[in-house]
């Protein structure tokens, strides 16, 4: 096997490019010859991958389309035989969505035919030569930026895909269950991205009835519909030249996807009521933790709109299939409500570590950041012991867990409780119920009646702590759907109209 001489970008290195095009492999030979290094052509996958028991190659340049095998498939041989070699793949726009796949298989970075920045490619080609120089800059930014990525090889290929398709222009569909971060990452794509500068709108499609979200995302003129008493921008106006994510997108009704569409293929709109055609230049993040594939297949969600989102494709995969990154996650949210909010710096001990680690986690990253909060809010000191965290992360004690029957034969009949329905619709009903009873011992103890009690103001205070337990329900509800106040009283089992009522009263009590 011919080894290439040197390894740097001012040595000579050994680069294969494998295209069916004769003019592609001489214009990618003459751009780098000039530079001093070796070139060596493939015109088919089985000729590419015979070369590559012949050579030791520094980058390979290949296309996607290839008269025999796909460029895929090239791309996996690679990195089975010489996993040092960098790929770039030549793409056209209509296979983009095939090139990003590429990047979580291990490719470096793609280019789209036509190139028409010379100067552009042969930085690219530098930059693979380079790849180790490149891996410390994205990761340095990852710090500036606060994203915590960890080592989970699902979620390194993730971030390579997403630097490299936040050069592009295109459109985005992040998926991932709630609570995985995905308007984290669409801020992230935007960040590296050419329009950070500009900004970047986050949009809960769910948040809206119908002809809300269409004047919130189009505008309205004035006179458009009662109360529209002068005209209004739509996001997508504000998000002129930068990024609009899109959250929930399919929320979004039949009506409104058709809008979509066409603002996504033309960047033309019209607001509601208008009859002036508005144009926008909107790089559009779209972000759904439901399976757009099948809401398709079920007719609950347009095809067309579906490919066109569907053009770079980023899955987010739940933090239990990355618990190797469980500690990366709790350090960081520890240090963010302590340190970063000036609290005295807290550290978990060991049995809490490894409750935590245990943790399956439903809520993903999102339940990290409440647990930790809670944490540190109810613990005593400077090490969060394992019986100050959430009793959803703690197992249940002996005298917990313990059938009930056991618990009933255990107990005197006179001292039996059971739990009053009103705690039927909480998952840890007896538990709480037995912790309230200490409560209510306390509440009730050590009070002199001889000399008088205030039973009136002990009465308010009782009903200021009952709103305020029921408000943090509210406002979790919230959180969890983005809020979105529909979905979230159908969640806590009330009516949009009561829900709007607490958090108006709430509201009129801070004020």
């Amino acid at each position: 096997m011919n080894e290439q001489v040197g390894g740097g970008a001012a040595a000579v290195a050994c680069f294969m490019i494998v295209d069916d095009e004769p003019e592609v492999c001489n214009f990618f030979s003459y751009l780098l010859k000039r530079k001093g290094h070796r070139v060596v052509a493939a015109y088919s996958g089985a000729q590419a991958l015979d070369l590559l028991k012949q050579n030791r190659f520094n980058v390979a340049v290949v296309d996607l389309k290839l008269p025999d095998l796909s460029g895929l498939q090239v791309l996996r041989e690679i990195k089975k035989v010489q996993p040092a070699c960098e790929v770039i793949i030549i793409t056209g726009y209509s296979t983009v969505k095939s090139a990003v796949e590429a990047i979580q298989s291990g490719a470096f970075d793609y280019v789209e035919k036509p190139f028409g920045d010379i100067a552009e490619m042969e930085d690219l080609l530098e930059r693979a030569l380079n790849v180790r120089a490149e891996m410390e800059r994205l990761s340095d930014s990852h710090k500036e930026l606060g994203f915590v990525v960890g080592t989970n090889k699902k979620m390194l290929s993730l971030i390579a895909a997403s630097q490299k398709i936040a050069k592009k222009n295109i459109t985005v569909l992040i998926q991932g269950e709630t609570g995985t971060g995905k308007e984290v990452l669409a801020r992230y794509i935007h960040s590296v991205s050419h329009r950070s500068e500009r900004a970047f709108m986050a949009f809960n499609c769910g948040a809206f009835t119908e002809t809300l979200l269409e004047s919130e995302l189009f505008g309205h003129e004035k006179g458009s519909f009662t109360g529209a008493t002068s005209r209004k921008k739509g996001i997508f106006e504000m998000a002129n030249k930068g990024t609009l994510f899109l959250d929930e997108i399919d929320s979004a009704s039949p009506a409104i996807q058709i809008k979509l569409l066409r603002v996504l293929e033309t960047g033309e709109f019209l607001r509601v009521g208008g009859e002036e055609l508005c144009k926008v230049n909107v790089r559009v993040i779209a972000a759904t933790n439901a399976d757009l594939a099948v809401q398709v297949e079920e007719n609950r969600f347009r095809e067309d709109l579906f490919y066109r989102l569907d053009v770079a494709s980023l899955f987010i995969p739940p933090l239990r299939e990355r618990a190797e990154d469980i500690p990366a996650f709790v350090n960081y949210f520890l240090e963010r409500e302590t340190v970063e909010k000036g609290m005295p710096a807290k550290i978990f001990s060991e049995e809490a570590k490894e409750l935590l680690q245990k943790h399956t986690w439903p809520g993903n990253i999102r339940e990290v950041s409440n647990t930790v909060a809670q944490a540190v809010l109810l613990s005593k000191g400077e090490v969060i012991e394992a019986e100050e965290l959430p009793p959803r992360i703690r197992p249940p004690q002996e005298d917990e867990a313990a059938p009930a029957e056991d618990i009933e034969s255990a107990a005197p009949a006179e001292t039996a409780v059971t739990p009053p329905p009103y705690f039927a619709v909480h998952p840890q009903g007896e538990q709480l119920y037995r912790q309230l009873t200490e409560f209510e011992n306390l509440l009730t103890s050590g009070i002199e009646l001889k000399e008088g009690f205030d039973l009136s103001n002990f009465q308010e205070d009782l009903k200021k702590w009952r709103e305020r337990v029921a408000g943090q329900l509210i406002e979790e509800a919230l959180e969890v759907t983005f809020g979105n106040q529909v979905k979230a009283a159908e969640l806590l089992g009330i009516t949009p109209r009561a829900l709007r009522y607490h958090l108006e009263k709430s509201k009129q009590e801070q004020d």
